[in-house]
């Protein structure tokens, strides 16, 4: 049965089949996981959700392009450079055009679209760590097209399921960082309004996520206490800061040259350089000469222990805990860290 589903899904083109086959799949996955190949599932869903755009055309895209850069999702000048309907209308990065993707999929009404999106969210609460490794996946294929659905389909699963997401939120910020290659900056251009979506998707989602935009700096603390900055106009990871315990906050400065993170464990508030010097770096690796990790890794420039009983403990849900958490800059030396109604001020 979950094999005969699946054949429904990839091939069929009948609104009810379609439909049936997304109900059925995405309920029974728990069931139906072990049977069937659950990225290709995840895949094909993704591709459904966002046919409808991809069919809106010129139009369409031009709609998508306002939406995107109406949210100050800027990430750069390339942002600004009008880039192309959405990348399925598209010709191929190797110049061919994606016929039998087009095909396959055919054109879809928006009832199948919105089974799709349920679907998909069903599947995430069931087995995030199934469907962030997809997405991962998908941001690191060859093609743009394919890259374009993932850095949609995030938004949608972080909306829907922010709290699962979060263990896995370190890999999909890489592979959505890596997407954006400037090796390849025509497909770049072509990304750059998606990303910028999906990186303001989860600077609201999540506290310890931040992004500044004149120095194309994301900084993303995870929960195993590191604080990975990037660098969007490389499309690299700068540096590392090792924190113990899950990193709650995370703030850029408003010259973008200092962050500041909190840690849960610790209860440790600490600034850190988000673009350690060339001698720094050099330094670094006469000490870790073999351990890639440990290359970026950075100390902080100064930190401060934050007492104990500020904060919320027991059973309370993780994003819970970090709502209660503001961290923000009040200059350019000095950050401010709130909890609840208590604050903390760290001047550099």
């Amino acid at each position: 049965m979950a094999a005969t589903m699946l054949q429904t899904l990839l091939a069929s083109r009948g609104e009810r089949e379609q439909m049936m086959a997304i109900e059925l799949l995405s309920r029974g996955f728990a069931t139906f996981r072990a049977h069937v190949d659950s990225a290709m599932v995840i895949r094909r869903l993704v591709g459904i959700m966002l046919r409808i755009t991809e069919d809106q055309g010129e139009d369409g895209g031009r709609a998508d392009r306002a939406e995107a850069l109406g949210r100050g999702a800027v990430l750069g000048r390339a942002a600004l450079v009008p880039s192309s309907s959405a990348p399925g209308t598209r010709r191929s990065s190797d110049g061919r055009a994606n016929k039998a993707s087009d095909a396959r999929m055919g054109s879809v009404s928006f009832a199948v679209v919105g089974a799709a999106k349920s679907g998909l969210q069903r599947i995430s609460a069931l087995d995030m760590p199934v469907v962030s490794a997809t997405l991962c996946s998908m941001l690191c294929d060859p093609s743009v097209d394919e890259r374009w659905r993932a850095l949609h389909a995030v938004g949608v699963v972080v909306q829907a399921h922010a709290a699962l997401l979060h263990e896995h939120l370190e890999a999909v910020t890489s592979a959505i960082v890596g997407s954006l290659s400037p090796k390849r900056a025509t497909e770049r251009r072509r990304l750059v309004g998606a990303a910028g979506t999906c990186v303001r998707v989860l600077e609201r989602s999540y506290a310890c996520v931040s992004f500044h935009a004149e120095t194309q700096t994301l900084a993303v603390g995870c929960t195993n206490g590191r604080c990975v900055a990037f660098d969007l106009r490389t499309g690299t990871r700068t540096s590392v800061l090792d924190m113990h315990g899950l990193v709650a906050a995370v703030a850029i400065s408003p010259l973008g040259n200092l962050v500041a993170s909190f840690a849960l464990g610790s209860r440790e508030l600490c600034v850190w350089d988000p673009q350690p010097s060339a001698l720094a770096m050099f330094a670094k690796s006469l000490f870790w000469p073999t351990d890639a990790e440990a290359h970026g890794s950075v100390a902080p420039t100064k930190s401060m222990t934050i007492p104990d009983g500020f904060l919320v403990h027991s059973d309370v849900p993780v994003l819970s805990v970090m709502r209660t958490i503001k961290l923000s800059w009040t200059g350019d030396s000095t950050v401010l860290l709130q909890i609840r109604d208590a604050c903390f001020s760290l001047s550099m």
